[in-house]
């Protein structure tokens, strides 16, 4: 996802406790994690709606059970 070294994130670590200070950075930290934890939950649970609704799931499956119904046809001909 992101292609952060041991470099840069020692970096940020570095500016954050400069901004911040070191009393401000635990409580900056637990809320960006509550934060992100949360956006990937929903992103997930609207993912997952999303499926259900449409039956995603299903039409996928099938075009998978079509392929591979095509390559063993393939195979006995």
């Amino acid at each position: 996802m992101f292609d952060i070294g041991l470099l840069e994130l020692f970096l940020i670590a570095v500016v954050s406790i400069l901004v911040l200070g070191p009393e401000k950075l635990p409580f900056a930290v637990k809320r960006i994690a509550k934060t992100y934890y949360w956006v990937k939950r929903q992103t997930l649970d609207a993912k997952d709606e999303i499926n259900k609704t449409f039956e995603l799931n299903e039409v996928y499956q099938d075009s998978i059970n079509e392929k591979v119904l095509g390559d063993i046809e393939e195979k006995n001909d």
